[in-house]
């Protein structure tokens, strides 16, 4: 059967899952064409699969935030047609692949009963091999790996954008250590950025300032700083937005593409600030990061006087 449901909400293994489903069946990533069932129908995605397809033999068709195989329905979203789908899974096409993509689906619902137990895949990865089958010609050892995994909060999708940044820096000799990863990868907590942040939004420079400078005699970064307090920004407001839209957590964190844990944070920490603050706040760093960009500026001192000013 050529049609598959992902229960998972975590990007990396959302991924994983599918490069499975391609090697499987000896399908290539460019034969995806790839749909979000909460902006469009899965009528469309029926559509395509059913069309003949013109550059290659075969079409992978992903949908993204099939809902409807869950229990709740998300507010204001896409009316789809189930009739169509449950005509489609009774009889799919024998040339191209359908995968739906569920945060936690309802296994009573008879568009989930219509497909084969053993194409339901789960939301488990082992990342310790995930991380080995991304090390390419690179060397890192067993106990480096267990303390990235550990440096990182277990978080998949943030392991595998600081390996890459570990492979840039070890170019040359190609094997990572455990003082490379405390060198590059960036340990800032989340009780120190949400301090951070809670001290700007409340305008006490003393404290922000106090903040910055311990995490500064950690040895942190100061551009890694601006990063994540930034994006933690972003993050909030982007969140805060979806909420208002009526979707759930796990749905945020697979449109948003970020470990469900960051969502669940920036709701807690979010809610103590209206969309208009987080705003304002995220349009100061871009112009910070803007100063910082386009001048021959010390980041710690833009950053200093931006704290100054608040």
């Amino acid at each position: 059967m050529n049609t598959y449901i992902i229960e998972s909400s975590d990007y990396v293994v959302i991924n994983t899952k599918i490069d499975d489903i391609l090697k499987k069946n000896r399908l290539t990533s460019d034969m995806i064409i790839k749909y979000d069932l909460i902006e469009t129908p899965i009528s469309t995605a029926i559509e395509d699969l059913d069309t003949y397809n013109f550059l290659s033999s075969n079409k992978v068709v992903v949908c993204d935030n099939a809902y409807f195989l869950a229990s709740n329905r998300p507010k204001g979203s896409v009316v789809h047609n189930e009739e169509l789908l449950e005509k489609y899974l009774k009889n799919p096409s024998s040339e191209n692949i359908l995968i739906m993509i569920c945060d936690k689906i309802d296994t009573r619902k008879k568009l989930v009963k219509l497909v084969d137990k053993n194409n339901i895949l789960g939301g488990e990865i082992v990342i310790d091999d995930l991380i080995k089958s991304h090390l390419d010609d690179y060397k890192m050892d067993y106990k480096t790996i267990k303390y990235l995994i550990d440096y990182c909060d277990n978080d998949n999708e943030r392991i595998l954008n600081e390996l890459e940044k570990l492979k840039c820096y070890k170019l040359e000799d190609k094997t990572i250590t455990m003082e490379d990863i405390n060198n590059i990868v960036i340990k800032l907590t989340g009780d120190n950025i949400f301090s951070l942040i809670d001290s700007i939004v409340l305008k006490n420079r003393s404290k922000a300032y106090l903040i910055t400078q311990e995490l500064l005699d950690k040895g942190e970064d100061i551009n890694k700083i601006i990063v994540m307090v930034s994006d933690q920004f972003r993050l909030m407001y982007q969140v805060k937005l979806l909420l208002k839209e009526g979707y759930n957590k796990d749905t945020i964190a697979t449109k948003l593409k970020v470990h469900p844990y960051r969502v669940k944070l920036a709701m807690e920490k979010g809610y103590n600030y209206s969309s208009k603050v987080l705003l304002t706040n995220l349009d100061y760093f871009f112009n910070l990061d803007y100063m910082i960009k386009t001048g021959n500026n010390n980041p710690k001192l833009v950053f200093e006087l931006f704290l100054a000013n608040l």
